[in-house]
């Protein structure tokens, strides 16, 4: 991998935890919001759980993915 890709790897990396990041901390208002939804009945709870699980799950597939590819920009700068 030359130095130009070990850069975008770990930009790409920065990137995608700094969007984890922002997804955890905007998952209450999103929670609140779709608590609302379903008060004023325009979602149903089946919808309302797909939809948390998503909001839950999201930031953690972004921090695992971010993590990864800051470690192998790291670990393939380091070899270099």
């Amino acid at each position: 991998m030359s130095n130009y890709l070990v850069q975008l790897t770990g930009l790409a990396g920065v990137v995608i935890t700094l969007t984890a990041v922002w997804l955890q901390w905007s998952a209450p208002g999103h929670i609140a919001r779709l608590e609302d939804k379903l008060k004023d009945g325009k979602i149903s709870a089946h919808r309302m759980d797909q939809r948390i699980r998503c909001i839950q799950l999201a930031p953690m597939v972004c921090t695992l993915l971010g993590t990864c590819l800051l470690l192998a920009a790291v670990l393939r700068g380091l070899t270099q």
